[in-house]
């Protein structure tokens, strides 16, 4: 079949936890498979329930993209909504399945960007499938790599976020120039199930980031102090990480044009 070229949503996700796991089968591989197995089953039902196409696993990794095969003029809001489906699916297995056996839970990151991708049966003639190719897509990768760091459970790039953010409860993480790029990229999280009162948290969320980018770190700690316990918790380790970044930034001689954009040296 020949490749096509269309915008679609494209979602890594990546199991957390997966050491503690193994190591408590031992030597028990049958047992670690099946329950390797039934996570990969949790994670699927999600995509396919919204007609999004699984691409590949990649050990306990997985990538599906929206909008091909089958048509989804929504696919960016589809894609968002499948991830946080696929996160409840994981606490759903581990309260059913992982916890009642005795393992230690497990956890679940995804990141997503929507863009351009190139479409069709690729590899070699001897063996190929359908895959999708392109710059969104290694920028997905990138993204979805980054949430441990940020001690998000979900990254979003920015054309997903544009094209959603009337539809979730988005805060933004940071702008970052990811490796192999030169320009910076804004990224997102987004929150489930938003409480009346986190409106106001998001305001000196974005007045902590406003801080920061005119360079008043401590103010910007002073901030993330503040907010610290909102979100109900879930967004802790963000600010941990991000109280850490501005004391580092402290320490450094920033140019007069610093834009606040974060150099990613790994990928």
């Amino acid at each position: 079949k020949d490749g096509i070229k269309k915008e679609v949503s494209i979602v890594f996700s990546d199991l957390r936890g997966f050491t503690p796991l193994g190591e408590s089968f031992g030597n028990d591989v049958k047992g670690l498979t099946r329950i390797m197995n039934g996570y990969m089953d949790a994670i699927t039902q999600p995509v396919l329930d919204a007609d999004g196409m699984i691409i590949k696993y990649i050990g306990d990794a997985s990538m599906h993209i929206h909008n091909a095969p089958i048509d989804d003029p929504e696919h960016a809001k589809t894609a968002i909504t499948t991830g946080l489906k696929m996160l409840k699916a994981v606490e759903k297995f581990n309260e059913e399945v992982v916890i009642p056996e005795g393992r230690p839970p497990v956890g679940m990151g995804w990141g997503c960007n929507t863009g351009l991708g190139y479409i069709g049966e690729m590899g070699s003639t001897k063996r190929h499938s359908y895959d999708v190719l392109g710059d969104a897509v290694s920028t997905a990768a990138r993204v979805e790599s980054k949430c441990k760091e940020y001690g998000c459970l979900c990254l979003v790039g920015e054309s997903t976020y544009e094209a959603t953010k009337d539809d979730f409860f988005y805060l933004k993480i940071d702008d970052l120039q990811v490796k192999g790029k030169s320009v910076g990229l804004s990224i997102y999280t987004v929150l489930d199930d938003a409480k009346p009162g986190w409106a106001a948290t998001q305001k000196h969320h974005a007045q902590m980031h406003n801080l920061y980018r005119m360079k008043l770190f401590d103010e910007a700690i002073q901030q993330c102090n503040l907010i610290k316990r909102g979100f109900d918790g879930k967004m802790e380790k963000y600010y941990d990480m991000w109280i850490e970044r501005c004391e580092y930034m402290k320490t450094q001689k920033l140019p007069q044009d610093w834009n606040g954009v974060f150099v990613a040296t790994s990928k």
